[in-house]
């Protein structure tokens, strides 16, 4: 039994005639009544009665007709959803993000070019969704890594310097943090796997410095709240600060550094539909970002 086979039924017994069915499926009649012949064959038993008018499904016929119907409207269905998918009407994407704020704008542009296709926004530290990139859990990840194997490519979004956040209530008000300073002071840290947490403790080892009281939070928002409730001086990412009366950032005294993110996937996927439109955008966005930032450095 081939689909071909099917298909010729199928028109058969839609059309009740062979030369009908032949000329909907662009076949010759020689040819469907092959196809007939051929799949009461493997059936064993008698598909149509033929009489010179047209062609009548027998009682076995017509159960095989009742279920090639359900067949060809659902492979109907596939080819429109296929359809659909190819024009960017349909799918959907997930994407990866160690720091929502930064990869809002794309998912708004991306919205607003292609509104039937579904975006899922996952959050995590970047160790935790490159993992879940390698997975195919999602198609991007907006990452503070620059992951150096070579089956993923990336596209750098931003950089940004990194600050000290602290509570206004804290009784000392520093214009500057020095790093040999911030070693004897409560620190807020974000978990194992974070950039800002790997940062902060390589610059340490390598000044010989070791943090005296450390506490360790899952989430940037988390940070930022135990800040304000005076459990330590967090170090965020400055583009990362949310507006909090409570809150200021400073900067480090004898301590200049960045911390980008990447926009990173999976080399292998970069041709498929979706990949391919969420890059286009995201390579748009940057070219005017970059564009504005020219400008403001030129005044």
């Amino acid at each position: 039994m081939t689909h071909a086979q099917l298909k010729a039924f199928h028109a058969v017994a839609q059309s009740a005639g062979f030369s009908r069915a032949a000329e909907k499926l662009s076949l010759t009649q020689p040819a469907v009544s092959d196809h007939i012949a051929k799949l009461e064959l493997t059936c064993g038993t008698q598909l149509f009665v033929r009489t010179r008018r047209e062609a009548v499904l027998t009682e076995f016929g017509r159960r095989l007709f009742a279920l090639t119907e359900r067949l060809f409207e659902t492979e109907g269905q596939i080819e429109e959803l296929i359809s659909r998918a190819r024009k960017l009407e349909e799918g959907s994407l997930a994407i990866g993000a160690d720091a929502a704020v930064h990869v809002l704008p794309l998912i708004s542009s991306f919205r607003e070019r292609y509104p039937g296709v579904a975006v899922k926004l996952i959050g995590g530290n970047s160790a935790a969704l490159l993992e879940r990139v390698d997975r195919f859990e999602i198609d991007f990840a907006v990452v503070s890594i620059q992951p150096a194997e070579a089956r993923y490519e990336m596209l750098l979004l931003r950089e940004d310097r990194l600050v000290a956040l602290i509570s206004k209530q804290a009784p000392v008000r520093l214009k500057s943090l020095e790093m040999a300073s911030l070693a004897t002071c409560p620190v807020v840290l974000r978990e194992e796997g974070s950039m800002t947490r790997t940062l902060l403790l390589d610059e340490m080892a390598r000044r010989k410095l070791k943090l005296s009281n450390v506490t360790e939070i899952d989430s940037r928002e988390a940070v930022s709240e135990a800040v304000a409730q005076g459990l330590g001086i967090g170090i965020v990412s400055e583009s990362e600060v949310v507006p909090d009366t409570r809150l200021r950032q400073i900067p480090f005294a004898d301590w200049a550094v960045t911390m980008r993110e990447w926009l990173v996937w999976l080399g292998a996927r970069t041709d498929l539909k979706l990949v391919a439109a969420f890059l286009d955008i995201a390579r748009r966005q940057k070219v005017v970002r970059n564009d504005r930032n020219e400008r403001r450095e030129a005044r």
